[in-house]
């Protein structure tokens, strides 16, 4: 059998988001109706990172259905949102219209997005559960750089990728996988995820491809790219439950008790 591509893997995962942003409408996780009532989605990390979005263009990259940026441009950015999953930027679109929100969204692989839009930001922010979809680092931040303005800034809030280490084995962490053997992922889903474990949605299955990064790789590759890393932080807190024993903090974050490992990053690099 002839080995995927990493377009081909790309392209699967384009297939796999449309299907998964069809289901999101009824996610607990995105919460459409609650967008539509005026609610700000973007988590406690989040916000605290990018700080003051008024009067500032903003670029969003993989937004998904757009509910970030959405609360976004109601905290006063002008906002675009971008994602490779064409239903994902229909849904957005119709969102914002619906709700009056200075937001558009554009459909591209975050590769080919040079092709399709043009200009520069005051803030490029790209939120958790993204970088993980991407084959290619490097070139990942050269495209996002190539979007800030100077005296601009790049905010990247992730998943930890130390997470991505352990299982719940009865109610207990442990170690199942190196962060450096096994980079590359693929998963047959047919559910997507959700705040709590058992509200997650059944989704059409679909095949879903990944890439393991350390922190040192993603910043690197931002230093490579011409950006300043301004500040680093390490938090305890999620924004779903991953595994079984994580419980809710009341801000809509998810820790394991007794905060043993980091669970969520965050960076701010400025141009």
């Amino acid at each position: 059998m002839t080995a995927m591509s990493d377009l081909d893997k790309i392209t699967a995962n384009q297939e796999g988001f449309n299907l998964r942003a069809r289901a999101h409408l009824q996610s607990s996780y995105y919460d459409v109706e609650k967008v539509k009532q005026g609610q700000n989605m973007l988590r406690r990390l989040e916000r605290e990172e990018l700080g003051d979005v008024s009067g500032k263009s903003l670029l969003e990259l993989q937004c998904h259905i757009g509910v970030n940026s959405i609360s976004l441009a109601r905290m006063g950015a002008s906002v675009v949102g971008t994602d490779i999953s064409d239903e994902a930027i229909d849904i957005a679109n119709g969102i914002a219209t619906e709700v009056g929100a200075d937001a558009r969204f554009v459909q591209a692989n975050l590769y080919d997005l040079p092709q399709v839009l043009d200009g520069e930001f005051d803030m490029v922010f790209t939120g958790y559960g993204t970088l993980s979809f991407l084959p290619d680092i490097p070139t990942w931040a050269k495209v996002a750089a190539s979007y800030v303005k100077p005296g601009g800034t790049l905010t990247i809030v992730e998943i930890h990728p130390i997470l991505n280490l352990f299982n719940d084995v009865d109610g207990e962490l442990r170690v199942v996988r190196s962060l450096f053997q096994s980079r590359q992922v693929h998963h047959e889903m047919s559910s997507s995820y959700a705040d709590r474990i058992e509200d997650e949605v059944p989704v059409e299955k679909h095949s879903i491809y990944g890439w393991r990064w350390t922190i040192e790789e993603v910043l690197n590759s931002l230093v490579a790219a011409g950006m300043t890393i301004e500040r680093v932080r390490e938090v305890p807190y999620d924004a779903r439950q991953r595994l079984p024993l994580m419980v809710e903090d009341g801000e809509r974050n998810w820790r394991i008790p007794g905060d043993p490992i980091p669970l969520s990053f965050a960076c701010v690099a400025r141009k």
